[in-house]
């Protein structure tokens, strides 16, 4: 014990202090300290009376535990310790009495009867008080004598009003009914003021930890060293220097070894007994279940377990007892031979399976373990069975690493005949294990189970092994054992030539007529949730919605509550899928469902859900916050954060921005849904040869869509109409025409990219079919007012106002470089280019303007750039930091709304959102104080040397891209730098501007 410290003991310290104090000052009396070994009682006092020494006359004495032992033992040493202290001379001069020479062995006499030596020894003390304050600590009273027990009471009753003060300690966990000293312990108990010392906080033991170890140990080793040691110091700083040699935290020293069987030495037989049953349930259990267990009544349980609490091994809690030192409970268990502990393990787990109501207080994984550790002596079945169950909940909570470590011991443990069982395992445990990462492992494990199915003979288990493993790998082999699963089921081969995707489709067919005509619901799910995963895309929401209201019958029979919430929350992203209103009241019911649920994961699948619905009806920043609570509330889940970074990736596209992709793993979604992304990403940002090629190598990979085909449908769409591609465009149209009046959803439902009537309406437009598109584009908007989608009905009146404008002025003859709305006209050599607007194409009309003339790069900022710039360099204070932040935001928001909208020929649109930013810039200028002057930026000269250059040069090479001679010419002539200029030389074009 690190006695100078007194770690996590400052309200004892100070409670014992007091009683020092008030000796010294006035009176004593006597303080017990109480509590179990190791705890620190001697460390309290011996600090108490250590600072007290130079004014206080301090007598220790203690107590050994050895029938040897004379009687006032106590005493013997009380007066020894005060003799010495006092020296000869003061000691002559108290005139000790004859009995307490005899006493001490210096008189020849009888034995001094009780009485007298009491009163001997207590008038000695007082006198002694006279000379200084008294201080007499026992230590260890549970080990007395009783002689010395009774002369300390006789003593405390005698001196309570002269300034002496006894202050004992003792292990009040030991002084059980049954101890010779209890009734004694118990008058003195009376008389006494009471100090109880507990087990120390995490925060006590973290810092004892450190003063004993020298380092601070993280939270998580301190809260297993709390849990073992019940935060006992001795256990504590034992368990510290263990850990800080390198020893794991559960190993034990000698002396933890030796204080622990000497603890659980001393208890009587009977309660004994019963807590090593108890260790067999764990650091927490239950009378009920031991009741169960072992055949006992429950009330005689209880009265030896309510016995136990007065050792203060264990404690009594609201329904349960837990042990107060999982040390203890180990010391238990481990004097138990394995068979005995085994049979113990499956004793109570055939309670709980005679007595259902008892599941309740124990965890799904305690039950497996006993299930585990109980071995032969309980069937595999059974076994199998509740081990298997906690994988299955790890999964459900993603905890991918324990639900490895179940199904693999779930394997383990299948008898020889259990095939299907076996094969079904397997199948979960390879998952798990690719979760992991660790996937050529992974692929060992499928390649077994698939064997193992094939050699069972069973086409259900064939197919559903098949249907299970990777689809992507090793397509040959799969069709080959797709195809003998399907003859299995049918009587006959397939249709030869068929494609893998329609050869599953087949196979699911068959495997659901087999699967209804045996009524078996567990199969029934797995075709059902195999069905519905493989059926994505247009004109597919219908069967699926099929598919969830079956599953969602099957959990009313089955009580099966993950794949109620499953199919609750896919169930609205039907409803959505078909342009239902009612998917809002779907929503609604699975977010109560979903929030009454115990883990985190379902809080934050509601926030997830809820967020898409956000992000539909334009409610940008609610979807933000909902998309960080559920990452905060699923951070241990790798997978499902993979949602999470999509869904933000869906926010940043839905706000007009050009989303970023660097955070999102191309392993989880398959190796392609990056590429798709990033081709989306390349169209918003202009790159159209970028996304022509991402497209073309999505274009060649067979069979990889699944449930994000609609997002690549819009990616062809966009890309269709950016392009001028009107073969894609024609293509892309009548994949959708079937399906008008549904919305594109992919990616489970994270992914919603509008009616696809307003796809309809663009595609349409860029293909010159004006009063097709305007129908289409009335429906989008019709349909997304019912949803109160507001974005999607904006950009369908868009569409549509964009149809109705009336047409632009065709562009003047001759050389031209200028703006129309959102769109560019440039003109030159007789070939004709137009362009989006960029901020490289305003600089370059800018310079063409003044031919000849150095313009300085930043005079070519606009003032919402100078706003920024002042931010950053301590500029005007007419907008505080905060207004030019939001103004920049919203600037920046625009322009890439304005790109996006030219990029998908929206002009009406461009032109609206062009107005708007023109209007803002002029507010700018006033609140800048620019009134419309060039701002000059002293020392911004090179940011705005650098950016104008840079967007100059990427303008003129999307000019050279389209329109080569312009863009040769333009190289030549415009210079770029601090200053910029166009000198076109003696023939210079004559520009419409």
């Amino acid at each position: 014990m690190t006695d100078s410290l007194l770690i996590g003991r400052d309200h004892p310290a100070s409670a014992l202090r007091a009683a020092v104090d008030r000796t010294a000052a006035s009176h004593g009396g006597l303080v017990l300290v109480v509590g179990e070994a190791g705890i620190g009682k001697t460390a309290l006092v011996t600090e108490a009376a250590a600072g007290r020494r130079d004014d206080l006359l301090v007598a220790f004495a203690t107590s050994w535990e050895s029938e040897a032992v004379p009687d006032n033992w106590l005493w013997l040493q009380v007066l020894r310790s005060l003799r010495g202290r006092l020296g000869e001379e003061a000691w002559t001069a108290l005139r000790p009495a004859p009995a307490i020479e005899a006493f001490l062995g210096e008189r020849d006499g009888t034995r001094p009867v009780d009485f007298e030596l009491h009163d001997a020894v207590t008038q000695l003390l007082i006198g002694a008080s006279r000379l200084r304050p008294l201080l007499i600590v026992l230590d260890d009273l549970h080990f007395s004598d009783t002689a010395s027990i009774e002369l300390l009471k006789f003593a405390c009753q005698h001196t309570f009003f002269e300034r002496v003060l006894f202050v004992g300690t003792y292990r009040d966990s030991e002084i059980d009914p049954g101890h010779r000293l209890r009734g004694r312990m118990l008058q003195l108990v009376a008389k006494a003021a009471m100090v109880g010392l507990d087990g120390l906080t995490e925060d006590g033991v973290a810092a004892l930890v450190e003063a004993t170890a020298g380092a601070a140990p993280d939270a998580d080793t301190v809260a297993e060293i709390t849990r073992r040691t019940g935060g006992n110091p001795f256990f504590v700083e034992q368990s510290a220097l263990l850990w800080a040699s390198g020893q794991p935290v559960d190993a034990t020293s000698a002396g933890m070894r030796d204080a622990l069987r000497r603890r659980i030495d001393q208890l009587p037989e009977p309660i004994l007994r019963m807590l090593t049953l108890a260790s067999v349930g764990g650091r927490e259990f239950h009378a009920g279940v031991m009741a169960q267990a072992s055949g006992l009544e429950q009330f005689r349980i209880e009265a030896a377990l309510d016995l136990a609490c007065q050792t203060r091994l264990v404690r009594r809690e609201r329904d349960r007892y837990v042990f107060v030192h999982d040390l203890v409970r180990e010391t238990l268990y481990q004097s138990m031979d394995p068979a005995e502990a085994a049979h113990h393990h499956g004793c109570v787990v055939r309670a709980l399976q005679a007595d259902q109501s008892l599941k309740k207080h124990m965890l799904v994984t305690e039950i497996a373990h006993h299930a585990w550790v109980a071995g032969d002596d309980l069937d595999p079945e059974t076994a199998v069975d509740l081990i298997a169950r906690a994988g299955a909940k790890a999964n459900s909570c993603m905890s991918i690493a324990s639900s490895e470590k179940y199904f693999r011991r779930a394997v383990e443990r299948c008898a020889p005949g259990m095939v299907r069982k076996r094969v079904l395992l397997r199948l979960q445990l390879a998952d798990a294990v690719h979760w992991l990462k660790r996937e050529d492992e992974a692929r060992g494990i499928f390649a077994l189970a698939l064997h193992e199915a094939e050699d069972s003979g069973d086409p259900m288990l064939l197919a559903r092994a098949a249907m299970d493993a990777p689809q992507t790998e090793d397509v040959a082999e799969l069709m080959r054992l797709k195809a003998l699963a399907y003859e299995g089921l049918a009587g006959e081969r397939p249709e030869p030539g068929l494609e893998h995707e329609a050869l599953s489709r087949q196979l699911l067919y068959r495997f659901m007529i087999a699967a209804r005509e045996s009524g078996d619901d567990e199969e029934i799910s797995f075709g059902l949730w195999a069905t519905h995963a493989s059926n994505w895309g247009p004109g597919t929401a219908a069967r699926r919605q099929e598919i969830v209201e079956e599953l969602a019958e099957i959990t009313r029979r089955t009580g099966d509550e993950e794949m109620r919430l499953l199919s609750s929350s896919l169930r609205w992203v039907v409803l959505l899928e078909q342009g239902d209103p009612a998917y809002l009241a779907q929503l609604a019911a699975f977010r109560a469902l979903a929030d009454a649920a115990e883990t985190e994961h379902w809080h934050g699948g509601s926030n997830i859900d809820q967020a898409i619905t956000d992000i539909l009806q334009g409610r940008f920043d609610a979807a933000a916050a909902r998309i960080d609570e559920a990452a905060s509330l699923m951070v241990d889940e790798k997978a499902h954060l993979d949602l999470v970074a999509h869904l933000r990736w869906e926010l940043q596209l839905a706000r007009g921005g050009i989303p970023d992709t660097t955070g999102l793993r191309r392993s989880y979604y398959g190796g392609h849904y990056t590429d798709l992304l990033t081709g989306i990403g390349a169209l918003r940002s202009g790159d159209t040869d970028r996304a022509r090629r991402l497209r073309d190598r999505l274009a060649a990979v067979d069979d990889m869509y699944g449930s994000w085909e609609s997002l690549m449908l819009r990616f062809e769409a966009e890309l269709a109409v950016a392009d001028g591609d009107a073969d894609l465009a024609r293509a892309v149209y009548d994949r959708l025409a079937p399906h008008e009046g549904e919305w594109l959803i992919a990616m489970w439902g994270t992914s919603v990219s509008g009616p696809i009537s307003h796809w309809l309406g663009t595609l349409a437009a860029s293909l010159g079919d004006r009063d097709r598109a305007a129908a289409h584009f009335r429906n989008a908007f019709e349909q997304a007012d019912r949803l109160d989608a507001a974005p999607w009905s904006e950009a369908a009146r868009a569409g549509l106002a964009c149809l109705e404008a009336p047409p632009a002025a065709p562009p003047a003859a001759g050389d031209v470089f200028r703006r129309e709305g959102a769109t560019w006209t440039l003109a030159y050599g007789g070939a004709v280019l137009h362009l989006p607007h960029a901020k490289g194409l305003a600089d370059l009309r800018e310079l063409l303007a003044h031919p000849g003339e150095d313009i300085a790069a930043a005079d070519l900022l606009d003032p919402a750039e100078a706003v920024a710039a002042d931010a950053r360099l301590g500029g005007d204070d007419v907008l505080d930091a905060a207004s030019r932040a939001r103004f920049r935001e919203h600037l920046e928001v625009l322009d890439e709304q304005i790109d996006t909208a030219t990029a998908i020929g929206d002009d009406a649109r461009a032109a609206a959102l062009d107005t708007e930013r023109r209007a803002l810039i002029e507010h700018l200028k006033a609140a800048t104080g620019l009134g419309g002057r060039s701002r000059r930026l002293g020392d911004n000269h090179e940011r705005a040397r650098k950016s104008v250059t840079n967007r100059i040069r990427n303008t003129l090479k999307k000019i050279e891209d389209g329109h080569p001679a312009l863009g040769a010419h333009l190289r030549e002539a415009v210079a770029t730098g601090s200053s910029c200029a166009y000198r076109p030389g003696p023939e210079a074009p004559k520009w419409t501007l």
